[in-house]
């Protein structure tokens, strides 16, 4: 009665063991040493590729020949000592199935020896590892790269007079490595013992964008800062470095980690401000230029206004447009004289060119005996060169008009000419929105109006200023457009043009 329920709980817990090792996909087996059969259970076809009536076929030298060639003499040299041993046996190789493909498994026997201590018979188990080992060596792959990488990367920063650095949350130094003591004058040693810092050796005018960059860096989640800035050697030597810096671990928001490299760019930044003050000479001589052949033109117009004067009966009407030309020519001319005068090439000063227009103009049109004056008002304002010249040659219409129509017969008056910025609830986002972009180039875009007004006869009412057949106004209403402006006529006891644009001052 015992042994039956021994016999009938053995049946069971066997059972079971062959159904889990089935629906884990294993293969168990049973091999007799003496005679090599080999008895299979499990999930034969699922693993193998061959039916279990297929299957049951392959003994001990069979499955040999189902080990991969690269890994057969290994296992099977192993088995031979297990065998002869009774150790237990565990080996990973590649197992072919039934279509030549190989899978990976992982191999654990035992063996029972008999009375004379001899290995009579093998009971173990097959399970595929193929997924494991594949991720193995994936990971042994990305090791090795990363290996290499990390090679390439010391060499590389040995090569390119650079140094790469890890800091802590507090900026402090954790890893330092490549040109130090070149760049600074100090070892690496120093710079990790914290005896001196960085930011000692950072010139006084880069110490405020250097603070900011790190606080910006450590404040908010921007995961890359780059930035320029000088530093003083320990042999008192100047460098231009590049550094870039990042977070590389932010899991715990309390501990964040920065790596990053530092690069000696100073021959390149030599190099820049070389070219930098090449092209500014150049832009100079080439203003210089422009204004001296303007010269020349105006001063052709003036001989053939001469020859015109003694030459033609009706001489008057042409005498006056060339004039006019010579005008425009001049205040085109006192643009550049201004940009070659300049330390910047690139704006000018618009008040003292308005100084120097006017007067140019007031001498030009003498007339008669009349006693006209001119009243300026305009603020310090620098404008771009697109700006600059249709807003001279505006003036210089208008102004114009005025000195050759306003003040007939001798008669006294004013003309003035006044520059102001605006700023009102309707334009305030754009420019504060134009601004934003353009504060970074210290360059501030502001709404203007400019005011040209004589005290003199007034516009004729006959005349419609902006369908007009005058050259100069069609020339003062085509310049407007072309600076994004508008233009009104305001008419009275005299005549009052005001114009709003919108350009960048560059003070």
């Amino acid at each position: 009665m015992e042994k039956n329920w021994y016999k009938e709980n053995f049946e069971k817990i066997a059972e079971r063991f062959f159904f889990i090792a089935e629906q884990t996909g294993q293969l168990i087996f049973d091999g007799d040493v003496m005679t090599g059969k080999i008895e299979w259970s499990g999930a034969i076809e699922e693993f193998t590729g061959y039916t279990p009536k297929e299957f049951n076929k392959y003994g001990m030298k069979a499955c040999k020949e189902l080990i991969h060639p690269e890994e057969r003499e290994r296992v099977w040299s192993k088995l031979k000592h297990s065998l002869k041993t009774g150790e237990k046996f565990e080996q990973k190789f590649r197992f072919m199935r039934k279509d030549g493909s190989y899978i990976y498994v992982e191999d654990t026997s035992i063996f029972l020896k008999d009375e004379n201590n001899h290995v009579y018979r093998g009971i173990g188990l097959f399970k595929n590892v193929t997924e494991n080992k594949q991720t193995q060596e994936k990971l042994e792959i990305s090791e090795e790269q990363l290996k290499i990488n990390e090679e390439k990367i010391i060499k590389y920063l040995q090569n390119f007079r650079g140094i790469g650095f890890q800091l802590d949350n507090n900026f402090d130094l954790m890893l330092l490595h490549g040109a130090t003591e070149e760049i600074t004058g100090y070892r690496s040693e120093e710079f990790l013992s914290g005896k001196i810092r960085l930011f000692q050796l950072v010139r006084p005018e880069d110490k405020s964008l250097f603070h900011e960059n790190r606080i910006k860096l450590k404040a908010t989640s921007t995961s890359l800062v780059e930035q320029e800035y000088r530093i003083q050697n320990r042999n008192g030597n100047i460098f231009w470095l590049f550094e870039s810096i990042q977070i590389i671990n932010n899991v715990n928001q309390e501990k964040k980690i920065y790596q990053g490299f530092i690069q000696d760019i100073t021959e390149r930044k030599i190099a820049m401000e070389t070219i930098e003050r090449a092209e500014k000479i150049q832009k100079k001589e080439i203003h210089h230029r422009i204004k001296n052949n303007l010269q020349i033109i105006s001063s052709l117009l003036d001989l053939e206004c001469d020859k015109l004067l003694s030459d033609t009966p009706d001489h008057k009407k042409i005498v006056e447009a060339f004039q006019e030309s010579r005008n425009r020519i001049i205040s085109m001319s006192i643009i550049h004289e201004e940009l070659y005068n300049s330390k910047d090439v690139e704006t000018i000063n618009f008040t003292s060119y308005l100084q120097k227009l006017t007067t140019d103009l007031f001498n030009s049109y003498k007339v008669g005996n009349s006693d006209i004056s001119l009243r300026l008002d305009a603020g310090d304002f620098f404008f771009e060169m697109d700006t600059a010249i249709p807003l001279g040659i505006i003036i210089n219409e208008l102004v114009s008009n005025s000195l050759k129509y306003a003040f007939p017969d001798g008669m006294n008056g004013e003309i003035s000419i006044k520059i102001r910025q605006e700023v009102n609830e309707q334009n305030k986002v754009l420019i504060s929105k134009i601004a934003d972009n353009d504060m970074q180039n210290n360059f501030c875009c502001r709404y203007f109006s400019l005011i040209i007004e004589d005290n003199g006869i007034g516009f004729p009412d006959s005349i419609d200023f902006k369908n007009t057949s005058s050259l100069g106004l069609q020339l003062v209403n085509t310049l407007v457009d072309q600076i994004g402006g508008d233009i009104a006529l305001k008419k009275g006891s005299g005549t009052k043009f005001e114009i709003r644009f919108m350009g960048l001052d560059t003070r």
